[in-house]
This record gives C-alpha cells, sequence and structure tokens, in this order.
C-alpha cells in the first residue's frame, strides 16, 4: 500500500464495523439527498441535523473536546416542533430509545460522534 485509504486485508474489526455500518450508509444513501448542516456550536460541541425521507431527521452530537462530555439537543435546534414525539435510533449502538419529547442528550467521548436518526411517532413533527 502507497498509505493511502484502507488495506481491507489488513483492517481491524473495529475499522469494517464502522465501515459497514448500515445505518449511517442508509443516511448517506438517503433518497431525499439533502445534507445535514451544524445548527448549534458551544466550544468544542458542536450539533449537526438534516431532513431524510419519510419526515425523519439525522442528528449527529460531535464532541471535539478533549473530554467526555454531555451533548444535548432541543428539538428547536433541529427544527422539530417542541411537543413532537420521536423514537432516537442510535446508529453506533444499534438500540431505539423510548419516545422522546422536547431534546435528545448523551454522554459523548472525547473526538467522538453520536448519530441519531429521529423518527416521528404518529406524525407528531406536524
Amino acid at each position: 500500500m502507497n498509505g493511502k485509504g484502507c488495506d481491507v486485508t489488513t483492517m481491524s474489526i473495529e475499522t469494517y464495523e464502522l465501515l459497514s455500518n448500515t445505518g449511517v450508509i442508509a443516511v448517506n444513501q438517503d433518497k431525499l439527498g439533502v445534507q445535514a448542516k451544524k445548527v448549534k456550536k458551544q466550544g468544542d460541541h458542536e450539533v449537526w441535523a438534516g431532513p431524510l425521507s419519510g419526515g425523519r431527521v439525522v442528528i449527529a452530537l460531535w464532541n471535539r473536546g478533549p473530554k467526555r462530555a454531555k451533548m444535548i439537543a432541543h428539538w428547536s435546534h433541529i427544527g422539530i416542533p417542541h411537543k413532537s414525539l420521536v423514537n432516537a435510533r442510535d446508529l453506533w449502538e444499534h438500540t431505539t430509545s423510548p419516545p422522546l419529547k422536547h431534546k435528545i442528550f448523551a454522554h459523548v467521548e472525547s473526538h467522538a460522534v453520536k448519530i441519531y436518526v429521529l423518527t416521528p411517532i404518529k406524525n407528531s413533527f406536524s
């Protein structure tokens, strides 16, 4: 190898899981085709969000800081009506939360990102 790219014959299991995450790939390939944008920045903490097909929203909580942090995104940051109920699918953990209202929060490790797909419950986004 010339030092560029990823040699798939020697990559770690962690790298393979990162590159083959079907949830993240689905967000990237969503038929709506709208790129997420930064909707909030507070110091080293950023919230990115964007619309997906089917009325869903993708949200990324990105901790660019040197230590673990509790990060919060309120619906108002990402364009979801305040009283909406959503299910949040964690794309790294492959889990879905109980219904959430008003906000989402997570503890995000240093230099890490949590990515969720928010799905409205009974069209509560409208």
